[in-house]
């Protein structure tokens, strides 16, 4: 079910190899088919034509310009189960408490030469929030987006989905009005995100997606703020010899059961651990209603590699940086902070699974992929502030320091700049 090597031989080596090699570039074909997709949006002449045209042709409804976007809050009040109303709730405030600690503070300071500075934290003026719905509903993804952007006191929250998730989903309803959302762009995919940026005016767009909603983030980046460039979900399990290999097997399979290409790994010192988890897999997936997607996922992207000893697997695992990372076995668990420092999210215990990382541990799910740990952290409520900058000089401080500034300027070329702070220096 899960291809187990040894990290040693030839065929281990060119896995790793090739788990490297495939970190190392954006998805080209997908920035391609979602190129003119974004592009045909950004730039109609038109608005809303170009967005309602994708809306029809790809998510499959018709829609007029007065019902592309929807007021969750208008009209009577909608019924959601109460067993989900409550976890909603819990899981809320669990992920507002931790935000709320995220929130920045600035400063103000003068310096020797009577210089002064502000910073200052803004909340962006409007975030749009991605909320995929090709598979289901993940009621996560809203909360996860939303609840950091109201904390950090976004004023405009609004939301962008597929609109036959809006209207199959009784949750998805309840949940939006829950929070106050009170614009839902009914657009999914590339021009969903498109859409965020032009339609409804996002200084900031947020949120998982596939391949498509992915692209078309990375394209709208040079004119909005995005959070991450991510692509499939993953995991990887660092499991010593003592880990419970029935845990190993059920957080791989919880990761398997996310999409076809959800990556799944497992490092690991014990050649023993890595075929009874193997054996674990093949009888939890016999009954799992997800098994097709699983077994799609482990087919392509599932693998076990054995290493000489835990040292070359944690140094393996810093390298490969990935979404989530989960230490399982008290011997592994020693490598929690090493192993902090480039994975998305690191999740330590056999008590912690990444599930819970993904409904309401408190943190953020929304993580860097491909490797993009080691340059990008989740998205927390700093994301969803820019920063207001100020300088005054006084006379004083200008007389003292326009000749320095004069001086570099003119060794630039740049006369003009030389002749202004001249001005102020005499």
């Amino acid at each position: 079910m899960i291809r187990v090597v040894d990290a040693l031989s030839p065929e281990g080596k060119t896995a790793l190899r090739e788990l490297a090699l495939a970190r190392q570039s954006p998805d080209f074909d997908s920035l391609r088919e979602a190129m003119p997709i974004v592009e045909k949006v950004l730039s109609d002449r038109r608005p809303p034509r170009a967005l309602l045209g994708y809306v029809k042709q790809l998510d499959g409804v018709e829609l007029t310009a007065r019902s592309l976007v929807v007021d969750p809050c208008a009209g009577p009040p909608v019924a959601a189960d109460p067993r989900f109303v409550q976890a909603f709730r819990l899981a809320r405030r669990r992920i507002a408490a931790y935000h709320r600690r995220q929130r920045p503070r600035g400063f103000a300071f003068r310096d020797g030469a009577g210089v002064s500075f502000r910073e200052r934290p803004v909340p962006h003026a409007a975030a749009g929030v991605y909320v995929p719905g090709g598979r289901a509903f993940y009621p996560s993804s809203l909360l996860m987006g939303a609840v950091p952007a109201i904390v950090a006191g976004v004023v405009r929250v609004v939301l962008a989905t597929p609109p036959r998730a809006w209207a199959g989903s009784v949750e998805l309803r309840w949940a939006a009005r829950e929070l106050g959302i009170r614009e839902v762009l009914l657009a999914g995919g590339a021009h969903g995100i498109a859409g965020l940026a032009s339609h409804l005016g996002c200084t900031k767009i947020v949120g998982p997606g596939n391949r498509w909603v992915a692209a078309a983030k990375q394209l709208v980046s040079s004119v909005v703020s995005i959070d991450l460039f991510a692509g499939p979900s993953e995991v990887l399990v660092v499991a010593s010899s003592d880990a419970e290999p029935e845990l190993v097997a059920a957080d791989l399979l919880a990761q398997a059961e996310h999409d076809p290409r959800a990556s799944c790994l497992l490092f690991t010192d014990s050649a023993r651990l890595a075929k009874r988890v193997d054996a674990e897999i093949v009888g939890q997936i016999a009954d799992l209603p997800t098994a097709e997607t699983a077994r799609a996922s482990l087919a392509a992207l599932g693998l076990a590699v054995v290493f000489p000893n835990l040292a070359a697997a944690a140094a393996a695992a810093r390298t490969v940086a990935s979404e989530h990372l989960q230490l399982l076995g008290k011997k592994a668990e020693k490598y929690r902070e090493p192993l902090s420092e480039t994975a998305g999210a690191l999740f330590s215990g056999s008590a912690t699974p990444t599930a819970f990382g993904d409904y309401l541990a408190g943190p953020n799910h929304v993580l860097p992929t491909g490797g993009a740990g080691r340059s990008f952290s989740g998205l927390s409520t700093r994301d969803f502030y820019r920063w207001g900058r100020s300088v005054s000089f006084s006379a004083a401080a200008a007389k003292k320091l326009a000749g320095s500034a004069a001086t570099l300027a003119r060794f630039e070329g740049l006369v003009g700049h030389a002749r202004s702070l001249e001005r102020r220096g005499r």
